[in-house]
């Protein structure tokens, strides 16, 4: 038995988020609140028997493993060894003990050592003291230099190097962690004369590094960053969130800011939720890692948002993981380093104030443009309608819709004509497209039917059950493959068994239906598994609901077929003679026959 399976077999999982979460029972299973995103009535489910959980509210869901790595914020290797410890079982081979973790282990350490070692350069030795007075002058003060474990790097071409190779560092350690350059004379210190910004990872462990120079009219960049190691991608590295991380998750809000000074300032000015993204742009890793301690993101940068394009692929990035953006406006345009030292009241009022993104992206381009003109018209329209185009909501875009009409002085009419324009114009959909939509918009309520019937049969007298849904709906005619797979699984395994044992018959699923399977043996049945007269209507009005949406699927493909200008009369004829007899049969089963 391996060590995950070990740890499996004496823990339960019902144990280990219970005492994070108050659990009720809800007949197989347990329900609660969700630990990771607000709501009031319980969509959280715990099953005992397959030791998994899954919040129907947020869809997250997995292993104990899963569980641990979600609301404690760690990786897999943290999780397996908490769980270990807890479980009292002792690991055979530690996460720790690959040649990855080997060597991921060392670059972390001698990232620490740099650290440390630029921090007293500036703090302690007499070489730190013009960077001292640069922090000083722009209003950091010692605390904040110890909390962002703010450093120095001298003018010297080997400081940090020999530093390093006394404490038994190779040099091509010191160069896969980008510290130091390979030249034609051999290793030199990338960062030389700069102050030096620690580059964390959200658990604490250093990853980098920034340098800013001091001399604003050096010829050299003014910031250079640690290049891609085995330890950092500038993709997922979020700056300060190992400080900031408990402030975000408590006001689950975070404030993106773009530089190093920005966060620092606006921290000590009395805003403790902040982050820099290091630019304008948002990472669909900075989203994920962000999503798991707030639900809104503000944006406070420096650039216009509205006119960078890559920040605007970030926002639609951050929108489908479910962020409620907004945008702060800076006080007379500073940037908010400025803006915290100099009115950190004002700051704070803009952030408290910021605008929902769309409301910014409209106010901005009606700002831009002329729009008593026909051509500030025409630049409006068509950098605000992509942007309506992609909203989800038909609430939220028909809102936007009319605030773009009222602010360009049109009808919602015209409005909605060069929506439609957009559709089928180079950004937008064919007739086909808007069909193959709707198709897959029926075919999910049909694939929520087909798994609701799934919950009941697995929830309930399975063996029972599986004939008489099979002789109403044989498995070949449901649509969902990977629910037909379970069927004929479960058709199988019931052969071979008297009783349904759901942890059983789990490990004779391929890896690819558990997901479903387990969706299915989560949903909240609960109240109709534990009366038997009620169950009984539950199933009937199951069964009813997918047999009618299998015959809505077959009309709307009957309907297709019916607008196809090259079929011939006998086969209109022998569609139109189809579409009447699904039509009877639906009326049936509607009224219960």
């Amino acid at each position: 038995m391996s060590d995950i399976d070990e740890i499996k077999s004496r823990l339960n999982i019902v144990d280990i988020i219970g005492s994070r979460v108050q659990l009720k029972n809800a007949g197989r299973n347990f329900k609660g609140l969700c630990p990771f995103h607000n709501e009031k009535t319980p969509s959280f489910m715990v099953s005992p028997d397959r030791q998994t959980f899954h919040c129907f509210g947020c869809g997250k869901g997995g292993s104990v493993f899963d569980f641990v790595m979600l609301s404690e914020h760690v990786d897999f290797s943290e999780a397996l060894e908490t769980l270990a410890e807890r479980a009292g079982v002792k690991l055979e081979r530690r996460p720790t003990d690959t040649p990855e973790a080997k060597i991921r282990q060392r670059l972390l350490e001698v990232n620490h050592l740099a650290s440390e070692y630029y921090h007293y350069l500036l703090t302690k030795h007499r070489v730190g003291e013009n960077a001292m007075d640069y922090l000083k002058h722009r209003g950091i003060t010692d605390k904040s230099i110890k909390t962002f474990t703010l450093g120095y790097s001298p003018n010297n071409w080997d400081g940090l190097l020999g530093f390093l190779k006394k404490k038994g560092y190779e040099d091509t350690v010191l160069e896969t962690a980008g510290l130091v350059i390979r030249g034609n004379r051999g290793y030199y210190d990338r960062f030389r004369g700069r102050v030096m910004f620690t580059l964390k990872d959200h658990r604490g462990n250093v990853v980098g590094f920034s340098g800013r120079v001091l001399d604003p009219k050096a010829k050299e960049a003014k910031y250079i960053n640690t290049s891609e190691t085995p330890v950092y991608t500038k993709g997922r590295v979020l700056y300060a969130l190992d400080v900031t991380k408990d402030a975000i998750q408590k006001s689950n809000e975070a404030v993106l800011m773009e530089g190093e000074l920005d966060v620092i300032s606006s921290f000590q000015a009395g805003i403790p939720n902040v982050v820099a993204i290091k630019g304008s742009a948002v990472t669909e890793d900075h989203a994920r890692l962000l999503r798991r301690f707030a639900e809104r993101l503000v944006f406070a940068l420096d650039s216009d948002l509205a006119g960078d394009a890559a920040a605007r692929r970030g926002i639609e990035i951050a929108e489908r993981i479910g962020f409620d953006m907004r945008v702060a406006v800076m006080p007379s345009g500073k940037d908010p380093d400025e803006a915290a030292r100099e009115n950190p009241g004002l700051l704070k009022k803009a952030i408290k104030d910021a605008a929902p993104i769309y409301d910014y992206f409209l106010s901005s381009a009606l700002s831009r443009y002329d729009v008593s003109s026909s051509y500030g018209k025409r630049k409006v329209s068509d950098e605000f309608i992509p942007v309506l185009m992609k909203m989800d909501n038909p609430i939220v875009q028909g809102h936007y819709a009319r605030k773009l009409a009222s602010g360009l002085g049109l009808s919602e009419e015209t409005i909605q004509q060069g929506m439609a324009k957009y559709r089928t114009g180079k950004g937008g959909q064919t007739r086909e497209k808007q069909e193959q939509q709707g198709d897959k918009q029926m075919l999910s309520l049909l694939e929520k039917a087909e798994i609701n019937l799934l919950a009941l049969l697995l929830q309930g007298k399975t063996h029972e059950l599986l004939p008489v849904c099979i002789a109403v709906i044989p498995i070949s005619q449901f649509h969902f493959k990977p629910l037909r797979l379970i069927l004929e699984k479960l058709d199988m395994f019931m052969k071979e068994h008297k009783t349904f044992a759901a942890k059983d018959f789990a490990d004779t699923l391929p890896s690819e239906l558990i997901p479903t399977f387990d969706e299915a043996f989560l949903t909240d049945v609960s109240d109709f598994v534990e009366d038997d007269v009620r169950f009984s209507r539950a199933w009937d009005k199951a069964i009813r609901k997918v047999r009618l949406e299998h015959i809505n699927i077959r009309l709307e493909d009957i309907g297709k077929k019916q607008r196809d200008p090259d079929i011939t009369g006998d086969q209109r004829e022998a569609y139109n003679q189809e579409f009447i007899e699904l039509t009877q049969k639906r009326a049936a089963i509607e009224k219960g026959q």
